[in-house]
This record gives C-alpha cells, structure tokens and sequence, in this order.
C-alpha cells in the first residue's frame, strides 16, 4: 500500500475511502484491478463538473494503488445527508427533500458538453433487463421515445448517500453515470428509490443494520410525504411540471430492473409499478 495511505473512512459495494497525504484529501479506491474504465470516467465527469461550477469535491486526479485505480478528492468534512436523515440531526423529512431538491435543481441548470449522452445508455439498459416481456421492453422504450429530448446535466445516481452536507451547503459526489440529457430521470429515480429502496438504504447507514420495526413503519408511512414535497420542491425552483416527471416513471423503473445489486425483491415491486402504469397504453 502507498505510504499516502491513511485509515480507511468509508466503504461501499465497489470502492473504499482512505485518507490521503493530508487532512485535505481522500483517495476513492475501487476494490477490483479491472475497473480503470468506471474510475477513469468518474474522474473526468467529476472534473468536468467541477470545471463548470457545480457543487462537488475538487477531483485532484487518477493514481493506482498496487494495481487498483484510485481517484483523489477534496476532503469533505460533514455527512450524507442520509445520516442526516437517520440520525436527525436538527433535520426532518422535509429538510431532506427539499435539500435534494435544490441540489439538482442546481444541477441540472448546467449545459456542459463532454458528457455521455443519456438516451442511448437508457435504452440499452431496458432491453438488457430481465422481469420483462419483450413486448413490454418495446412498448417501454417506444413511450420513452416519444418524450422530447433534452440537453441538461444529469448526475444519473441521486440517492441520499451521495449527497454530502458540509456547512449545511450540499454537495453531490459519485458521477460515474452522469449524463447530458433529461432532467426527469434523477428526478423519477430519486422517486422510486424514495419508494422502493429508502429501508434499505437506511438500514446500510446504520449500525447495526438491524431497523427497528416501529422506525422502520415510521419510514414506510412517510414516504409518499417525501415524495410529495420533493416533487413541490423542485417544480418551484424550475419550469418541469410533475406530469413532465411522471412520463419518465415507466422508463427509470424499467432501467433500474437491469442494476444488478437491487434485490429481487424491490424488482418485483417496480415490475408492478412498470405494469399497473402499461394498463393505459395497451
């Protein structure tokens, strides 16, 4: 290991977070040798982002660590706002949402070339993910054409994880899959994340990992809630409308079947979603 290296702060499924150098900067260190590919495209969007006034830790540049890619940030010293959310820490549920909701707001304000274009990569995902039919994979991807293209900058992964909060000022980190396209796609997929995966994703912020039950109905009952005043939250602070939302239900819902770490349990719910909402168009 590089004698940069310091303690490891953090760990998720494909990377692990050490100190680097300094108090001033981590290293992002993927867990596996073959992923040069993903760490090098998350840098370069990173810098892009950075470059062009979005709120993001400065990416310093790529290193190898015995043989594994590694990314070097500014140190962020604050916490996600999922831990905000669980620990509650002078902020509700409706803190939460409208946060997010500024945030990507801001975000998606930018035009910023350079990035992969979001139509093509949604697309593929679809047809690539099983719980499907065929016929339903067309009839999903023939309602996402007819949604007029934009030309926006999309961060493609807004989960409260990956929203850091320092100086109650928030910042996005993890641009491997950001995109230039739709607005809406990180909006209905914060959506169906609020929806289907938020348990989950709190019982990972947590240890131990074990929800109480009455905290873990207490989530469930508000979900709907958070929604809603994410949903209000950002359509005041833009000019998409919650029906303009709403159209890109069926397509996110759909990719997100083909992400392989979500269990097959939030998959059989978003098939159901996919399915109630393909009533009307057969």
């Amino acid at each position: 290991m590089s004698t940069k290296m310091g303690r490891k702060i953090n760990e998720g499924s494909s990377a692990e977070v050490f100190e680097w150098e300094n108090d001033e900067k981590i290293i992002k260190l993927a867990k596996n040798k073959k992923r040069h590919q993903s760490m090098l495209t998350e840098y370069l969007n990173s810098q892009v982002a950075w470059d062009n006034g979005v709120s993001v830790p400065q990416p310093f540049g790529l290193v190898d660590v015995d043989g594994r890619p590694g990314i070097i940030f500014e140190r962020i010293y604050g916490e996600t706002l999922m831990e905000r959310f669980v620990n509650q820490k002078g902020f509700n549920y409706e803190d939460v949402a409208r946060i997010t909701a500024k945030i990507l707001s801001e975000t998606h304000g930018k035009k910023i070339p350079n990035i992969r274009s979001q139509r093509e990569a949604i697309i593929y995902s679809i047809n690539g993910a099983n719980y499907l039919t065929n016929s339903e994979k067309k009839l999903v991807v023939d309602i996402l054409n007819n949604i007029p293209i934009k030309e926006q900058l999309c961060h493609g992964d807004p989960n409260l994880n990956n929203i850091l909060i320092r100086d109650n000022k928030a910042l996005l980190i993890d641009w491997r899959h950001a995109s230039i396209g739709n607005p809406e796609t990180d909006l209905a997929e914060y959506i169906l994340m609020t929806r289907y995966a938020i348990v989950p994703m709190v019982r990972q912020a947590i240890l131990p990992r074990h929800i109480p039950s009455e905290i873990e109905y207490y989530i469930n009952s508000i979900k709907e809630e958070i929604i809603k005043v994410f949903i209000d939250e950002y359509t005041k602070l833009s000019d998409i409308t919650s029906e303009d939302i709403d159209s890109w239900i069926i397509p996110m819902a759909a990719r997100r079947l083909s992400v392989g770490i979500i269990p097959k349990s939030e998959k059989e719910q978003l098939v159901g979603e996919i399915r109630r909402r393909l009533k009307i168009y057969k």
